[in-house]
């Protein structure tokens, strides 16, 4: 053991042990001349120098050799054999473990998971799996390189890793995808705290280069119950619990029932068909006028989006395109949206714009501003009369680096002459407020929405606060939601520049519409109380 220590090469060791042995005859052999005395010391050296005698001295030394040679086969071997373990031990690292982060992955998942599973009894703590992944993963990766998308997941990998406790294992699934396996999972109110602490504590922005990287996270949670057995049916209920919180707000989650699989179902169906309905032509573009308070003249359309389907007839687009957001359909609708609308206005007086509605996944695609400008050229339309209302949630905030990909975009769009509106900011007095931070050249409010939040008493009064506000952050202001005349004349007395509302009546093919804008135009008023728009439509 010592000679292990101090000597750790094997075939030096045997080699050392050789030559111990190879010089145990002649010390013998002098130990004897010395112990016998010189008669039996004679006949010692007559037998040594003998044949026999030579060759009882040379076989010390042939012994010596083998050993040596023996010691120098077993380092050989030992040495193959450490590095056969070690490349095997860099498979097996590589073949349960992400490279990036160094979680264990997808594979180890399988493993851990059939295993766990499989011991698992009626009376034990079921498990529970959350999958989870970052809400603007591709958005990060597309305006701020793969470098950054790479840098968040690491420290979101690390982060993970720190919050986790006993029965808990994180692996990466690909992408931005995360999967917690709890083992022995408590209740659904600890896995709720739980979220919580990962929604406070991982999903917080990362310092780069470029600054902060602003991070949000959806979790979908699926609990073991008699009817899940698998790794694969708790990834699917975890799967569609996780669509569900993406459609709520930001770093949410939310747990798997029953009524998902049935939606998800539906969902599927639905945008098939809206895929072959935008291929079909099931779409259709009908549009409300948009009147200047001063004159009560049209100024413009604003598009609405309709859907013809055959077993439901017309579905109005409130009631389909959040599913194409989520699905990504809103890219292809918008742009045949796009080119319908300015197809259909090119017929309008030039004087009167057309405002379309612009979502943030369409906002936050690099080639977005590219497809507008070459729309614009392409039909010969004048710029200036193209509205994009922006949604409230695509409005991006300047105070934050991670949203200069879209203010580009948008600046690029108003140095070609598009004009820019937020939507639905009545809210919040923020919300105006922030119409300054990015280009804006017009806010459109709801009046629906400050009738819900000042009442029937107080709305006259809260109206007039919003419309000075935009006065004072000198951005004109489109009041929406003016369904009667009653509406209209209060629009008017608290100094809105254009309403647009059902108060003149249902909404107009592109044909009516340019029918209406002119016979409006050859009857212009200035008292509310004059004009009949249902009549001169």
């Amino acid at each position: 053991m010592m000679l292990n220590s101090y000597v750790p090469n094997a075939f030096r060791r045997y080699a050392i042990a050789a030559l111990a042995i190879a010089m145990t005859t002649p010390l013998a052999a002098i130990v004897f001349e010395f112990g016998v005395g010189a008669g039996l010391a004679q006949a010692g050296h007559d037998f040594l120098v003998s044949p026999f005698g030579l060759a009882a001295m040379a076989a010390p030394l042939g012994i010596t050799g083998l050993v040596a040679g023996l010691g120098y086969r077993h380092d050989r071997l030992a040495r193959q054999i450490r590095s056969e373990r070690a490349v095997t031990e860099q498979l097996r690292q590589a073949a349960y473990h992400d490279s990036l982060t160094g979680l264990r992955n997808r594979h180890a998942l399988g493993e851990d998971a059939e295993r766990i599973l499989a011991c698992q009894t009626g009376k034990s703590a079921p498990s529970a799996l959350l999958l989870f992944d970052l809400d603007r993963f591709k958005y990060i990766n597309d305006t701020m390189g793969h470098a950054a998308g790479d840098l968040v997941l690491k420290f979101l990998a690390t982060r993970l890793q720190a919050r986790c406790g006993a029965g808990q294992r994180i692996y990466r699934l690909g992408g931005d995808e995360f999967v917690l396996f709890w083992e022995g999972a408590p209740d659904k109110a600890s896995i709720s705290a739980f979220c919580e602490g990962l929604t406070h504590c991982v999903f917080q922005p990362v310092e780069s280069d470029a600054g902060p990287i602003d991070t949000a996270g959806s979790i979908g949670i699926a609990v073991r119950d008699g009817d899940t057995s698998t790794l694969s049916e708790l990834l699917k209920r975890a799967d569609l619990a996780l669509y569900h919180a993406k459609t709520r707000s930001r770093s949410n989650y939310s747990f798997f029932t029953a009524t998902m699989d049935c939606d998800q179902r539906k969902r599927l169906e639905m945008e098939s068909a809206m895929r072959e309905g935008i291929a079909n032509g099931a779409f259709h573009l009908d549009y409300q006028p948009v009147v200047k308070v001063s004159t009560l003249s049209v100024s413009g359309f604003s598009g609405r989006l309709r859907w013809t389907r055959c077993d439901e007839g017309d579905l109005a687009q409130q009631d389909f395109l959040p599913m194409a957001e989520t699905s990504g359909l809103i890219v292809p609708l918008g742009k045949w949206m796009l080119q319908r609308a300015l197809i259909d206005a090119a017929g309008w007086t030039e004087k009167t714009s057309v405002t379309l509605p612009v979502s943030a996944v369409q906002l936050r695609d690099p080639e977005f501003a590219s497809s507008v400008i070459d729309a614009l050229d392409a039909a010969g339309f004048e710029p200036g009369r193209l509205v994009l209302d922006v949604a409230p949630d695509a409005a991006p905030d300047a105070t934050r680096g991670e949203a200069n990909p879209v203010l580009g975009t948008l600046e690029r769009l108003r140095d070609k002459g598009v004009k820019i509106s937020v939507s639905e900011f009545a809210a919040s007095i923020a919300g105006l407020s922030m119409a300054r931070a990015f280009p804006v050249d017009r806010v459109r409010l709801d009046l629906g929405g400050i009738k819900t939040i000042a009442g029937a008493q107080r709305m006259e009064q809260m109206l007039t606060l919003f419309l000075q506000l935009a006065s004072t952050v000198e951005t004109p202001v489109t009041l929406t939601g003016i369904d009667t005349q009653d509406d209209l004349k209060s629009a008017c007395a608290a100094g809105a520049d254009e309403v647009e509302g059902t108060f003149a009546g249902t909404r107009f093919c592109p044909a009516q519409a340019s029918e209406f804008a002119a016979c409006v135009d050859s009857a212009i008023r200035t008292d509310p109380e004059e004009l009949d728009l249902r009549k001169a439509g």
